[in-house]
């Protein structure tokens, strides 16, 4: 009977969206599935908009579902990049069906869409890429706020920087990335792409697993396997200036006293972003050469830096305190210095020694009684 009928119905409904346009508009649709044994005629949508109210949506030829069948359906309706929606479908006995994406928005996508990469290689970063097959499906990246999704996004994912060596028994944790994601029901292509540099310093990429999955009810985990490699640490060790002049007030014959003064030298290292975490980073003049000069002191002795993360910088400076020797009939000098970075991997354990080296020279004026200057450059 038609009570017996229309209480046996069912269908299952989910509302999406394509890709918008320019002015972050998108067209909407609906995947509709009858589970029943009976066949299923949609004849009417409502679209429950947070702008325009309740909108009805009758179909000239309505959307008949056999059995065990699905479809997919472009509804006549455009949400527009503030607004949320809600979806119902209407069938020919009566029953109505709403959509559990509720308050639909572009900037929302309802479901997450979570990226596991294992067994991470340290001498790599990773993107993922994420597009959806068809024009069913928009996704925006996980750490987007209010970001309108697309027709694809990426998250990329860099080197496993807190890993320390497990202390108890030697044995090195495994590399783990996650990469996430907010989409709207339909089917998508999640790309795994590895970016290297080759040994030119050329970034190379080259997409190393894929797979094709259906969002369609609820969230969805996707797990990958890398090629480990351990990291290719890298330092670099910057000056402000390998030839600088530093000039120096006159000394007295009167008490005798030579010219004094600071020779100043800034310095920033680098930690390369694909390398290792660094424990213990010691930063010192490990030589220098005076030439018609004399060191008096080196301040501080060195620079002790407790953990650095691939990617993070650090400045300093060293004040070496100079005197100007033999001084009268050959005023001036110069200094050159060697600065040296050393360390010890947090991941591998290794004792890195001249990670990285610097060389500079400043050469040292002195001011004369009557505002000359002198230079002795050898």
């Amino acid at each position: 009977s038609y009570e017996v009928e229309r209480f046996n119905e069912k269908l299952e409904i989910h509302a999406s969206t394509g890709r918008p346009d320019a002015l972050g508009r998108a067209p909407v649709y609906v995947i509709l599935h009858n589970p029943s044994q009976l066949e299923v005629k949609v004849v009417a949508f409502y679209i429950e908009s947070k702008h325009r109210g309740i909108l009805p949506i009758e179909l000239s030829n309505p959307i008949v579902l056999a059995p065990g069948a699905s479809i997919s359906y472009h509804v006549p309706f455009t949400i527009d990049p503030d607004d949320e929606i809600t979806v119902k479908a209407v069938t020919a006995r009566g029953r109505s069906y709403t959509a559990p994406e509720i308050r639909l928005s572009v900037r929302h996508p309802p479901y997450m869409l979570f990226v596991t990469v294992e067994n991470m290689s340290l001498r790599s970063w990773y993107r993922v890429r994420v597009e959806s097959n068809g024009v069913i499906g928009c996704v925006s990246p996980g750490v987007s706020l209010n970001q309108i999704c697309d027709e694809s996004a990426e998250y990329t994912i860099t080197p496993s920087a807190i890993l320390r060596l497990f202390k108890a028994n030697n044995r090195k944790p495994a590399p783990i990335g996650y990469a996430f994601f907010h989409a709207m029901p339909g089917s998508y292509t999640v790309y795994l792409i590895e970016v290297m540099l080759d040994d030119h310093g050329n970034i190379v990429e080259q997409t190393v697993d894929h797979t094709t999955l259906n969002v369609t009810d609820r969230d969805v985990q996707v797990f990958f396997q890398s090629e480990f490699r351990e990291p290719f640490t890298t330092m670099t060790i910057l000056l402000a200036s390998n030839n600088t002049v530093t000039l120096l007030s006159n000394g007295t014959l009167f008490p005798f006293h030579r010219p004094e003064g600071d020779i100043v030298i800034p310095f920033t290292i680098s930690l390369g972003n694909m390398s290792e975490p660094l424990e213990d980073i010691v930063i010192e003049v490990s030589s220098h050469t005076a030439h018609s000069l004399k060191v008096l002191s080196i301040n501080p002795s060195n620079y002790t830096i407790s953990y650095m993360l691939p990617s993070e910088s650090y400045s300093g400076s060293f004040v070496i305190h100079v005197q100007d020797n033999p001084w009268i009939g050959q005023e001036g000098g110069w200094l050159e210095y060697t600065l040296t970075v050393s360390g010890k991997g947090s991941y591998t354990g290794r004792t890195y020694n001249d990670l990285a080296t610097a060389e500079g020279r400043n050469y040292v004026c002195v001011v004369g009684l009557f505002g000359g200057t002198s230079c002795y450059v050898g």
